[in-house]
């Protein structure tokens, strides 16, 4: 299985690049799952078909997913009970499943035990992953250090302690380990699936401008001081020839940049997509999908 994360700031385009790319690895024969990671989806409307909260069908070989992320918090609330339990009433805090989702943090953890789910599952050759705009593999890395301090910390304390909570409820302190332990085990699972280049790579999108251009490069160094490879750059909304000044001078300042992109990033494949005129949906994500891998800018 591969998994393609496509990463970057808000509003740059991931969604449309992230369509694009799933539909040109299903048109190369791949069974390939396009999965949204960004609590505000909006592969639904860029692919113009209502993808809903369950893997779907939307075309030969091609597949999307958009958790409901509300259900999956009461799922995930439900399959860590007695651990969330207790973490939470460390603080004197008591949490509904309804309210679970609303949490700091949690749609990190949840969408982490979902693409556990299709990474386990083994049902596709390709998953494309619209990551949200805070880059959701950074968490991701992260999660496997906390989760194994919070499963060494009771393991340190199980002696003297699980004695009394299992009085409290049989079996309460010991499903609270069992669960800290499958959670560490399933994000250390998805942290060395990110980490092996053969399994994950990671693409950047960003716009021609000196915000998205600094953000996308504080992101490229803190993914890969963490051992990601950051495979590929997509440059987006490039503005064309053409002979009017306003377009013109904008041109001249977007070269810029991309010519500072390509200079840093020499040893990655970078890659230009102009402004299309107008929204880019539907039918018209077949543009996209030619400019970035029927022209060979990048490679699946």
């Amino acid at each position: 299985m591969r998994l393609i994360y496509v990463a970057g700031k808000g509003g740059v385009g991931k969604s449309v690049c992230s369509a694009s790319t799933a539909l040109w690895a299903s048109s190369q024969g791949l069974e390939t799952l396009v999965f949204s990671m960004d609590p505000a989806h909006s592969l639904s409307d860029i692919l113009e078909v209502e993808v809903g909260g369950r893997p779907r069908k939307i075309g030969d070989g091609l597949h999307a997913y958009e958790p409901d992320i509300n259900e999956e918090a009461r799922k995930f609330f439900s399959r860590y009970r007695n651990m969330l339990t207790a973490l939470f009433g460390l603080f004197e805090m008591e949490v509904r499943a309804e309210d679970f989702g609303s949490f700091p943090g949690v749609n990190e953890l949840i969408f982490m035990d979902k693409l556990y789910d299709i990474y386990t599952e083994d049902q596709y050759a390709v998953v494309v992953i619209d990551s949200a705009p805070t880059a959701m593999v950074l968490p991701l890395l992260q999660l496997p250090r906390v989760t194994t301090g919070f499963v060494t910390r009771m393991l340190g304390i199980k002696s003297k302690w699980m004695g009394v909570l299992n009085m409290l409820e049989p079996g309460f302190g010991d499903s609270i380990l069992s669960e800290a332990r499958r959670l560490r085990s399933k994000s250390e699972t998805m942290r060395n699936a990110l980490l092996d280049q053969n399994i994950a790579t990671i693409t950047v999108v960003t716009i021609p401008e000196k915000a998205a251009v600094m953000e996308s490069q504080r992101l490229i160094k803190t993914v890969e001081s963490h051992g990601v490879h950051v495979d590929s750059i997509i440059i987006n909304h490039v503005m064309q020839d053409c002979d009017c000044q306003y377009c013109r001078q904008k041109k001249a300042s977007q070269e810029s940049y991309v010519q500072e992109l390509r200079s840093q990033y020499a040893d990655k494949r970078v890659a230009t997509l102009p402004d299309y005129g107008g929204e880019v949906k539907g039918e018209t994500l077949s543009l996209v999908m030619d400019d970035l891998y029927r022209k060979g800018q990048l490679e699946i």
